[in-house]
């Protein structure tokens, strides 16, 4: 750790400013309330007048008892009433005040603080016969008291006074008699006054909560609402909530002091564990100020009950107790980090309540008397503390902020030194690339040369089927042209070689024709074909067949057709060897013509037993034998190349029902230019 002989010269000198400006404010909270709030300048009661006190432990004597109890009983009280946090009942009892002044210019008494539950004036009626009442104080209603936030009560003249005093906050009575001239003058000054530190308050506290709000940070935010709770509670103490609530609501303004106790004390720690103790090495003070903070707000719950009273008392306590905790964690924080400015300030206010605050607080519980109201050096130090520690927080911020730029010019000098390092991999990685793009280079080369020779390979396997299936053609056609004796068998045989060779040639076909519709660079090769022969040489296959006859329907036909020939001759011969494969034996209709849409329709009908619907949906797909794979062969690609080359020529394939039962496949053809 470092030691006071460790600072330099600008620390020590920052420290030692701190040490005279503490005790300047040390000496301005002493003397500060006394000076600065209204002075009374009537006759004060235990001070400037004789007081006896009697205290009533039950609360059950009545105004007629205690008038009629010697002096004995009493006790003289010298200086205000400070009996700390009681439920108990106190009477006092005095003579006749009488202030300076004219009889024309009747007394008051005021009676302060007016967080004070039950206050009542006791004085003869002028007749002899019985008492005079009245009531003041936060649970009283303000229909049965003078409207006004001040405990004030009309005195009669020449006659002697009971009060009787009864609350549950901390029983602290400060009763001044004056006359009503003089009441004025200090109601008027005791508001402005007021005036003056709500106004200051609520400035802070909106000024912080704006600060919350655009910053988002959980000091600044427990800041604002310390302040708003110390704005509320302040409000409350002086007796504004009362006056300000309507009549109905005004009972509720006793539980919201009580309520502050708690609230306050509460706000106070969860401040100074942001302030101290918050992600810092201090852990198990933090979550020491953590738990308390959540048992000071769980104290509400004890407002009204019999509880009260000693929680109320401790958690008066704690701030100051908080603070001396503060002021520790923030001088070991200097000694080890240095005096800051920013440090100097937070530390401050909790050294002076450190300092302060153990009078305070005591003479709230009322172990010390206190003849200045003790809610003034309160108010002061929560206004001081808020200001002090806004104006270190936001010196933080702007060291932050000082740190930031700093930071951003660093980065920026790195991102230089980074930007030229990045120019240097920049290139490297270039030449690399360009190393991949030739290798790249390489393998597309090498698939092109692999493709070539899969291409070459398809064109060998397309040549040696044909040659053998040519030769077999050949041979099945000389025989049927000079057939044997046996000639009826001769010629059924060199039929079904013929059409067996013929289907063979369209398996090959379907295969390599696949292929090239595959592929990208796929394109037709458009001509104007003969329609007529293309129908009647595709139509070849039903003359071959044993089972079926022919009816060709071409009367309608275009004489030509601007399209593929080579892929429409496939197409419309995979629909012709479909009908002849799978149609009952009878009649098979091929016919051609141009529709009304000015296209052109190749239809192929049979008389077999018609197509399921289910079956008609996918019946076009790659592969999909229809259900019939045991009874037939083939790859399932017939019906699927169809498809292609229609839609390639702008058309379609559709499947409908015959006339007469069976199934009917029309190809469309679009004219392509």
């Amino acid at each position: 750790m470092k030691r006071y002989e460790s600072f330099g010269p600008a620390a020590t000198a920052a420290f030692l400013c701190w040490v005279v400006v503490s005790l300047g404010l040390v000496a301005l909270c002493l003397f500060g309330p006394a000076q600065l709030w209204p002075q009374s300048k009537g006759t004060r009661l235990g001070i400037d007048v004789p007081v006896r006190v009697l205290e009533d432990p039950g609360g059950r004597l009545s105004v007629t008892e205690v008038a009629a109890l010697p002096d004995s009983a009493f006790v003289v009280q010298h200086g205000a009433l400070n009996k700390g946090y009681s439920h108990h009942a106190f009477w006092l009892r005095t003579g006749t005040p009488s202030p300076a002044g004219g009889t024309q210019d009747p007394p008051w008494l005021m009676v302060t603080p007016t967080y004070l539950d039950n206050v009542g004036l006791y004085q003869p009626n002028q007749d002899g016969t019985g008492w005079r009442e009245l009531k003041s104080g936060d649970a009283v209603s303000m229909s049965a008291r003078v409207r006004v936030r001040q405990l004030v009560f009309p005195l009669q003249e020449g006659q002697p006074l009971l009060l009787r005093v009864q609350t549950s906050s901390a029983t602290h009575m400060y009763a001044v008699v004056f006359r009503s001239s003089e009441l004025m003058a200090q109601l008027a000054a005791m508001e402005w006054a007021s005036g003056a530190f709500l106004g200051i308050s609520l400035l802070l506290a909106l000024l912080l909560g704006g600060a919350a709000l655009a910053l988002r940070m959980r000091v600044i935010t427990a800041m604002a609402v310390f302040a708003a709770i110390g704005f509320i509670h302040g409000i409350n103490v002086r007796g504004y909530a009362q006056l300000w609530l309507p009549e109905d609501w005004s009972r509720w303004a006793d539980p919201l002091v009580s309520t502050g106790v708690f609230l306050l004390p509460a706000s106070f720690t969860w401040l100074a564990r942001h302030l101290l103790t918050r992600e810092t090495p201090w852990r198990r003070l933090d979550k020491v100020l953590h738990i308390l903070t959540i048992a000071l707000m769980l104290g509400v719950a004890s407002v009204g009950s019999t509880w009260f009273t000693p929680l109320a008392a401790i958690s008066i306590s704690t701030p100051w107790l908080v603070s001396v905790l503060a002021t520790w964690i923030g001088y070991s924080n200097m000694r080890r980090d240095g005096p800051s400015i920013a440090s100097l300030l937070v530390l401050t206010p909790y050294a002076i309540y450190a300092v302060l605050g153990a009078y305070v607080s005591a003479s709230i519980v009322g172990l010390l008397p206190a003849n200045v109201f003790t809610g003034a050096y309160w108010q002061f130090m929560v206004l001081l503390f808020n200001t002090m520690i806004a104006v270190a927080v936001g010196l933080r911020l702007v060291q932050r902020f000082r740190a930031s730029v700093l930071r951003q010019a660093h980065l920026v000098s790195s991102l230089e030194q980074s930007e030229l390092s990045l120019e240097a991999r920049v290139r490297h990685r270039t030449g690399e690339l360009l190393q991949a793009q030739n290798a790249l280079q390489a393998a597309l080369e090498s698939e092109r040369a692999s493709r070539l020779e899969q291409r070459q390979f398809f064109d060998m396997v397309n040549h040696e089927f044909r040659t053998p299936l040519t030769v077999i053609d050949s041979a099945a056609t000389e025989q049927a042209t000079f057939p044997s004796p046996d000639l009826p068998a001769q010629v059924g045989r060199a039929t079904q070689i013929r059409r067996a060779c013929r289907r063979l040639t369209a398996l090959v076909e379907n295969c390599l024709v696949s292929e090239r519709l595959d592929a990208p660079s796929f394109g037709l090769r458009i001509s104007e074909a003969a329609i007529p022969p293309l129908v009647e040489d595709a139509a070849q296959l039903v003359r071959w067949s044993t089972r079926h006859h022919l009816r060709l329907v071409i009367e309608d036909a275009p004489a030509e057709w601007p399209c593929d020939p080579t892929l429409v001759h496939m197409a419309l011969s995979n629909l012709v060897d479909n009908a002849v494969k799978h149609a009952n034996a009878g009649e098979i209709t091929v016919a051609a013509r141009r529709n009304a849409q000015g296209q052109l329709e190749f239809s192929v009908a049979d008389e077999g037993p018609g197509m399921p619907p289910e079956l008609a949906q996918r019946i076009f797909d790659r592969y999909e034998r229809g259900g019939r794979g045991d009874e037939t062969r083939g790859f399932g690609l017939g019906l699927w190349v169809a498809r292609r080359v229609a839609r390639l020529h702008g058309g379609d394939v559709r499947v409908e029902q015959a006339q007469g039962g069976g199934t009917c496949f029309t190809l469309v053809l679009q004219g392509v230019a």
